[in-house]
Parts: structure tokens; C-alpha cells; sequence
């Protein structure tokens, strides 16, 4: 059942809205010579060229979708869509001038590595689930290319889980039995010792 909640007790439960925050945390030591940002909204190909939002090299990262739940249960998951936003232009590195598309792809598969790691990708949160559709794509016009600038975006898609209510707290139950093949299981155990 859906109860009153006031906006500081929403403000404590809002899960998603941790999200974006601890990813820009965990790839900023993993990418120490990239600005790593975190962005309140999507990006247009027009902010890049006029310079003034970012200093290449840069990762912006953001919430870009997220989805409600579909079924009843009281518990839910939420698929929520990210993106990464590499952001790049000419460069000297060392003794070499490195192209600004050789740099952002360089960016963009050093996230889709870390997307596919066991742990990294958790972003040291609890009950989300791992990245889902990942992918890397150039986003800029001619037009920006020609301004000094590669734009590109690393999306995905992560659960996050075990929302909402418990859904077995609404089931009203004093004793839940199983049968397996001809033995019968009593939930919660009695260990009291008693007859049932």
C-alpha cells in the first residue's frame, strides 16, 4: 500500500539519484589525466563546440532514461539507461600529435573494458545488477568535427534492485509448507519443540 512520504524521506531513498555521482567517482582514478564530470542532463552537439561546458579530454557522465516497474509485486527493479559522453580534440601526447578520433576511441573502449569488468561496474553501490547493452558511437556533426571536436557516447543499461516494498510483507502466513518428492518442508522452522 502506497503511503504519504515527505520530500526529505523520498530524498533518503533516492537510490537513482546516487548513481551518476558514483560512477564519475569510480572512473576518475581510472583515468587520472581525463576530466571526469558528472552532468545533470543530455549534452547537444552545439554545448561542445561552443567550449565553454568542457575542456577536453572529458567524460560526462549522466542519466539519460529510466523505466518503471511493469508488475505488482510491491518490489521492482528499475533499468536505468547511462551514458558517458568522451568528449576530445587534437593532442600532444609526448612526442606525438594523436588525432582527436584515435584519442576518443581510446576513451570509449577503455569504458566499454571497465563495463565489462566482474566488480568495477557496481560502482560500489549495493543491489544493481550488472551492465546490459553496451555500446560506443561517434555523435558529431560535420559541422563539429570541423570546429576541433570528436563527440562521442558510451551507453548502457544497469538494474537497480530490490525497490520498493517486499512484496511477502503483504501475505499474511503462519506457516508455509513444501512437498519434495514425498518430503514435506515446514517454513519457518518450529524450533520450539512443541507438536505442531
Amino acid at each position: 500500500m502506497i503511503t504519504c512520504r515527505t520530500l526529505v524521506e523520498r530524498l533518503a531513498d533516492a537510490r537513482i539519484a546516487q548513481l551518476a555521482p558514483a560512477v564519475e567517482a569510480t572512473l576518475k582514478p581510472l583515468f587520472p589525466d581525463v576530466s571526469v564530470v558528472t552532468l545533470a542532463g543530455k549534452i547537444d552537439v552545439s554545448d561542445v563546440i561552443e567550449g565553454s561546458i568542457f575542456q577536453p579530454p572529458v567524460i560526462a557522465v549522466t542519466l539519460t532514461r529510466w523505466h518503471g516497474p511493469v508488475d505488482v509485486g510491491g518490489g521492482f527493479a528499475v533499468p536505468v539507461e547511462l551514458a558517458a559522453y568522451v568528449v576530445t580534440e587534437e593532442m600532444a601526447i609526448g612526442d606525438l600529435a594523436v588525432r582527436r578520433e584515435v584519442v576518443a576511441h581510446a576513451l570509449s573502449m577503455g569504458l566499454l573494458e571497465i563495463l565489462a569488468d566482474l566488480d568495477v561496474p557496481r560502482w560500489g553501490l549495493d543491489r544493481i545488477g550488472s551492465p546490459e547493452d553496451a555500446e560506443a558511437r561517434p555523435i558529431f556533426t560535420a559541422h563539429a568535427y570541423a570546429q576541433g571536436i570528436a563527440y562521442y557516447a558510451v551507453t548502457w543499461r544497469q538494474n537497480l534492485l530490490a525497490l520498493g516494498t517486499d512484496p511477502l510483507a503483504r501475505v499474511p502466513y503462519t506457516i508455509v509448507e513444501s512437498l519434495d518428492e514425498g518430503v514435506t518442508t515446514v517454513w519457518p522452522p518450529d524450533l520450539s519443540g512443541e507438536p505442531v
